[in-house]
């Protein structure tokens, strides 16, 4: 769902150990997702993670961006994740996650606990992409101005994924 519209998408390709899909529509809406070509999020820096629940009416009623900060991975599973403390909901999975400048610096996977997300970091998801020939769009400079809607931009990037199978 995008924009108050439905459509039909396909799985290309899924990773499993990022639970990430690539899904095609014949249609594109929205503005492109462009990650950073070099990777800043470091422990404590301030991030934002949309809350999907909410992304739907994030236009029209302003929704909810979720403030969150980059913690410590443990390692193992958690490798090529950036975990973070943040308030986002079950459901979350799929959302992005925005450093200060409005480039995607992760991907939300899954919740760990009450406060505490992980999501695939920017590198990985990139990586996924480029295996299945896409190729991502990738910049330093910021994609938002300074007193610009993270909220929107998050909107504007994402789509709520239905699945009936």
């Amino acid at each position: 769902h995008k924009e108050g519209r439905s459509m039909s998408a396909r799985l290309v390709a899924m990773s499993t150990p990022y639970d990430l899909a690539l899904l095609r529509t014949p249609k594109t809406r929205g503005i492109a997702v462009v990650f950073p070509r070099t990777v800043e999020s470091s422990i404590n820096s301030m991030v934002f993670a949309a809350d999907y629940a909410t992304l739907p009416t994030m236009v029209t009623r302003g929704g909810t961006l979720a403030n969150a900060s980059v913690s410590k991975t443990s390692g193992g599973e958690e490798a090529g994740h950036i975990a973070i403390t943040s308030t986002v909901t079950f459901g979350a999975s799929g959302a992005p996650v925005l450093d200060s400048r409005g480039l995607v610096e992760g991907v939300i996977s899954r919740k760990t606990n009450v406060n505490r997300v992980l999501a695939v970091g920017a590198a990985g998801a990139k990586s996924f992409l480029a295996s299945n020939n896409v190729r991502p769009q990738e910049d330093d400079r910021p994609q938002l101005s300074g007193s610009a809607s993270r909220a929107h931009r998050a909107a504007s990037i994402s789509a709520r994924v239905v699945c009936l199978n």
